[in-house]
């Protein structure tokens, strides 16, 4: 199951932030997987991630964390597979308005990963 959210523009990933980002990532894996005894999160150590609130988090949802190195040169190698491909889908398109991003950007994701 793939889960994004996009911050609103001029907002900050803070440990609280992605906390409750978490808890909504837990939400979903509810609603849409309720038969999934367990989750998996492939997780880094950028500071919100690392973040008391976030660590709390974690620890109350009882998930395996996955952990990888936290970067290489600027995205992390197991990230590539999704970068690399949604880079080349951006390239040459042009936004006026941040909706524009995020349309493009959930387009990208739902031409990737169909709902089944």
């Amino acid at each position: 199951m793939l889960y994004y959210k996009l911050l609103p523009q001029g907002h900050t990933a803070t440990g609280t932030a992605y906390a409750n980002q978490l808890q909504k990532l837990a939400d979903a894996v509810r609603e849409r997987r309720p038969e999934q005894a367990s989750v998996h999160l492939l997780h880094d150590n950028a500071r919100p991630h690392v973040a008391k609130e976030a660590s709390d988090k974690l620890e109350d949802l009882v998930w395996d964390t996955v952990f990888h190195p936290p970067y290489f040169p600027d995205i992390a190698p197991l990230d590539y597979h999704l970068f690399r491909p949604l880079k080349a889908f951006l390239a040459k398109k042009k936004f006026i308005k941040i909706e524009g991003v995020e349309r493009a950007v959930s387009d990208f994701f739902d031409s990737q990963f169909p709902q089944s």
